[in-house]
């Protein structure tokens, strides 16, 4: 019998909340790490496709490829199946794609915020394959959904003031400003 890949996600927006990302995959304590990746933007261009929104704020955040870019986020290792099925559906408007793992820097322990974790230990190594999401209903003429430019706020801020400083750095409107000046109205 063939042994399965062991593979990860890396997850750069709602999901970077504790409590949401606990809904969706188990003991994230011990397979959780923040983490840089680099050759991808984030951009908020993504058209929703489960949350409410109205004619003109519809966008919830997506990744691209860009070999000048940076952004933070999450790794969560040892994906299971019945975990793959869950976050496949969770990201319908998205196609999945690989990070190659020379391209993930692990925060320093002494950076983040670890309350959130059990282990010091980075559980990026023993992976085979890192594959995150990247919008498939990109639309460069909708505005951020107000609650969930909140939400992934909320969910940065859970990992310490460096990695919420880099989040708020590496992440932009699709008019190209920053997510945290974006004001609504």
């Amino acid at each position: 019998m063939a042994t399965r890949p062991r593979f990860a996600v890396f997850v750069y927006g709602s999901l970077l909340d504790p409590a949401t990302l606990g809904g969706l995959f188990e003991d994230v304590q011990q397979r959780v790490w923040p983490v840089t990746v680099q050759g991808f933007e984030r951009v908020c261009n993504q058209q929703a496709s489960w949350r409410a929104t109205d004619e003109e704020q519809q966008a919830v955040l997506n990744v691209v490829r860009s070999d000048d870019a940076w952004c933070n986020g999450l790794v969560v290792t040892d994906i299971q199946r019945e975990e793959f099925q869950a976050f496949k559906e969770r990201e319908a408007g998205y196609r999945l794609v690989q990070v190659p793992p020379t391209d993930i820097e692990p925060y320093p322990a002494h950076d983040i915020d670890t309350t959130h974790l059990d282990t010091t230990t980075v559980p990026i190594d023993a992976q085979d394959l890192v594959l995150t999401t990247t919008g498939t209903k990109v639309d460069d003429a909708i505005a951020p959904i107000p609650s969930y430019r909140q939400e992934c706020l909320d969910g940065a801020s859970q990992w310490g003031e460096r990695f919420l400083a880099e989040f708020r750095r590496t992440t932009t409107t699709n008019s190209g400003a920053d997510l945290t000046t974006y004001r609504t109205g």
